[in-house]
């Protein structure tokens, strides 16, 4: 009786060894991953309830509903949550609009949701997002930070223009002000990027009030 129990205590121990080995290898390919779903997971080997008790551990952190990262892995906290919206919205989106504005400094007020470019015929009901719909090049213009992609200075400015009734002529007004003051671009570059993305008749308009 007594080697019976012994027997299963080292089953049940080899058991939850090998387990944890299993873990640890999923872990280590999800933390090379960075940015991943909960179909990922279960991909990877870690069940919905087991994902669960990892991150109530400190294995895995949550940024959104669905959405997790390896505390480990390379991306930078401070870049989680817009990380978090490229992985949703999928390679072609882009981090734009007054989110963009606020990365580069042109604007001092912290946005209350991320915006975010996408394709034409995307949508998303989640409150947490503002897509900017546009058909444009979404490689253009540009900066590729792996985790996420954002619109640089100059298609910031350009799109913040473009968008002006959603963003405020204002807003973009003084965002492109600030950035042509402060040498972080010039009127020839958003203009080339404005040339590059289709919109240069759509800035023209603004140009008398940008260099006052």
């Amino acid at each position: 009786m007594v080697y019976a129990t012994m027997k299963t205590s080292v089953h049940l121990k080899n058991i939850q060894t090998k387990y944890s080995q299993k873990t640890l290898r999923a872990l280590a390919r999800l933390k090379a991953k960075g940015i991943f779903s909960v179909d990922l997971a279960k991909k990877e080997g870690i069940l919905p309830p087991q994902l669960s008790r990892l991150t109530s551990q400190g294995k895995i952190i949550r940024i959104r509903n669905g959405i997790y990262v390896h505390p480990d892995s390379k991306i930078n906290p401070k870049d989680y949550d817009f990380s978090a919206a490229c992985f949703y919205f999928g390679p072609k989106s882009v981090i734009g609009g007054i989110s963009a504005l606020f990365y580069h400094g042109l604007i001092e007020q912290v946005p209350h949701k991320i915006w975010v470019i996408v394709s034409y015929g995307q949508k998303s009901k989640n409150k947490l997002y503002r897509c900017l719909r546009t058909q444009t090049n979404p490689k253009i213009a540009i900066e590729d930070h792996g985790c996420f992609r954002i619109t640089n200075v100059e298609r910031t400015i350009v799109e913040s223009l473009r968008y002006s009734s959603k963003i405020g002529s204002r807003i973009a007004i003084k965002a492109a002000r600030t950035a042509i003051s402060e040498g972080r671009t010039t009127e020839i570059k958003i203009g080339r990027v404005a040339t590059q993305l289709g919109m240069r008749r759509v800035i023209e308009q603004f140009w008398d009030a940008i260099v006052l």
